[in-house]
């Protein structure tokens, strides 16, 4: 089996980065020979360049042209360096791996760098692309107004089959595009790469700058709005009253819209909550075994999976997560689940304090979540259900193989810049401003960095 793999790989700052190349080499040694797709850059990881071929994306015609491949695997998240995925599989559909089920911060990006209101209507129903767009161009755009729509309908739609990782993410993309074909592939646990993996939690503590005996609770990843770290520092603002001998690590870039440093002025948290910003793999990793407790609560969703969630509980850590989407599926005995609304900030206080009173409790919860972890989130089990997706899509119908475009061709196109030369005008017409240069359509850092 032959696939073309486009995902982002590092220098670029993605959690998907990090996911493909641990996916990639599990591939391979499933039986599947993969080249993969970048966008102009030579990979950071030297084992990545000597396992695999790798090529710029605009090379990809050529190469499939004298040596077709079977199925071209697309990873989509909701950034713009995404976008020369985006748009290749319109032109080879494929399997795509929707790692989120809502694309506005990237659809915003697109447009802005793109120019092309078509493109970003054509991801939406009528009334809905429509009313976005007004509200951006009013300037009445806000952070939650990116997860009113999810705005994949155009990916859905140019794929064979879609990849998501949890049955809340399946539903939401067959709620936007019915018809689509969606297969669950859970989110893998990768290989630690901690440089102290083994040694026990209370000695990597100490060579994190911490007392062994400090009772550590991490937040891991991008403090994005939706990361709920207001609440989570208000919970451990009342939290070290009682117990003085606890810190906090924030782990993960800083947000211009959350300004954690500020917060934690706020909050007179100096010098009792660590804020990292950005750290390499391994780092991000040993605070994880670090910690005696996890916090990943997070509202409102974008049908992502936490990678870093994955790492904790594969760990053995109790995590605290919000009982919402993706993150209730976990089952109820290898997490602590928080409940959105007014009791949110007693419910997590509640389990920190029986998780720091019971030890043995920290022990039972995170030995279940590790055991769960190990079984259903196995990379190996991870990239056997990839390949078994392909093997399935691939036995429905053949794959199309490039060629000189012909009369038909020629024809389609012509009709589709029409129809395009309509939508515009009528986005005009209907009180929409042509698309301006420097409109505020900025998308975040790769949403998906550290996730």
């Amino acid at each position: 089996m032959r696939i073309a793999y486009f995902s982002p790989l590092r220098p670029v700052a993605s959690g998907i980065s990090d996911y493909s190349e641990e996916l990639l080499p599990a591939l391979a040694q499933a039986g599947a020979e993969i080249a993969v797709f970048v966008d102009g850059y030579e990979p950071t990881n030297l084992l990545i360049r000597r396992q695999f071929p790798i090529y710029d994306y605009r090379d990809f015609d050529n190469l499939h042209r004298d040596r077709p491949f079977d199925i071209p695997l697309y990873h989509m998240g909701n950034h713009i360096c995404h976008a020369y995925i985006y748009e290749m599989m319109q032109r080879y559909p494929g399997v795509v791996v929707l790692h989120d089920t809502v694309l506005q911060h990237f659809l915003g990006a697109y447009l802005a760098q793109k120019e092309d209101v078509v493109s970003y209507l054509e991801n939406f129903p009528e009334g809905e692309g429509f009313s976005l767009l007004r509200r951006r161009e009013a300037g009445i755009w806000s952070h939650l107004d990116h997860f009113l729509y999810p705005g994949i309908r155009r990916v859905a739609e140019n794929s064979r089959g879609i990849i998501v990782h949890s049955e809340t993410a399946r539903r939401a993309v067959l709620q936007a595009v019915p018809t689509a074909q969606v297969f669950v592939v859970r989110h893998h646990l990768g290989p630690l790469r901690s440089p102290y993996a083994g040694l026990p939690s209370t000695e990597i503590k100490a060579r994190l700058g911490y007392y062994p005996e400090t009772f550590l609770i991490v937040s891991p990843g991008i403090v994005t709005p939706s990361r709920r770290i207001e609440v989570f520092l208000k919970v451990f603002a009342t939290f070290i009253r009682v117990f003085p001998h606890s810190r906090c690590a924030i782990v993960g870039p800083d947000h211009p819209e959350v300004r954690i440093a500020d917060q934690v002025r706020r909050l007179r948290l100096d010098g009792l909550v660590r804020v990292t910003g950005f750290v390499d793999v391994p780092t991000f990793q040993s605070y994880i075994l670090a910690a005696d407790v996890l916090v990943n609560l997070r509202y409102p969703l974008a049908g992502e999976t936490s990678g870093g969630l994955i790492r904790a509980l594969g760990a053995g850590k109790p995590v605290l997560l919000s009982n919402v989407g993706q993150y209730a599926e976990f089952p109820d005995d290898c997490c602590l689940k928080v409940d959105l609304g007014k009791d949110e900030e007693e419910m997590a206080l509640a389990y920190l304090d029986a998780l720091v009173r019971d030890p043995t409790l920290r022990q039972r919860i995170g030995g279940q979540a590790r055991r769960y972890i190990q079984t259903y989130h196995a990379l190996e089990r991870s990239a056997q259900g990839y390949l078994d997706v392909i093997r399935s899509i691939l036995r429905e119908r053949p794959p199309s193989r490039p060629g000189p475009p012909g009369e038909e061709d020629n024809v389609a196109s012509i009709v589709e810049e029409v129809r395009r030369e309509v939508v515009r005008r009528r986005w005009s017409k209907d009180g929409g401003n042509e698309f301006r240069r420097g409109s505020d359509f900025r998308g975040n850092r790769c949403a998906g960095s550290f996730l």
